[in-house]
């Protein structure tokens, strides 16, 4: 590959409830960038936090979408932060349940919380050893 192409991949969230996703990554700072609405129905939406961007897409139960992935417990997000601690006081002031900060066996210290589709998302923060 060459070196100076960059490759920008967006991570693709099929969601249950494209209404309620959209308010939880609100409250965790993403604002929306582009959405779709057909027939004025919000379909999918692109998201982006700081350098952080996620597409989030209704999940549709058709038998033509009988592919799309139906386990969201295997997608797991880690997003690097400048500081768990505050991140989880932040995460305690908007509603949001999230892990007490803890030290992972590598030199990071996470913070864990849900999304309403049950993925698991990750803050870390890198600490010295």
């Amino acid at each position: 590959m060459d070196d100076n192409v960059s490759v920008n991949v967006v991570p693709l969230l099929w969601v249950d409830n494209i209404e309620n996703s959209l308010q939880f990554y609100n409250r965790l700072g993403f604002r929306v960038v582009e959405t779709w609405r057909p027939n004025g129905c919000l379909t999918w939406c692109s998201i982006k936090l700081a350098d952080a961007e996620l597409m989030l897409q209704q999940r549709d139960d058709s038998e033509s979408d009988k592919d799309q992935v139906r386990s969201h417990d295997e997608v797991e997000l880690y997003f690097v932060c400048n500081d768990v601690d505050s991140l989880y006081r932040f995460f305690s002031t908007q509603g949001l349940q999230a892990s007490t900060p803890k030290q992972a066996f590598y030199p990071m210290k996470q913070v864990f919380l849900r999304d309403p589709d049950g993925r698991t998302i990750c803050f870390e923060t890198p600490v010295e050893t």
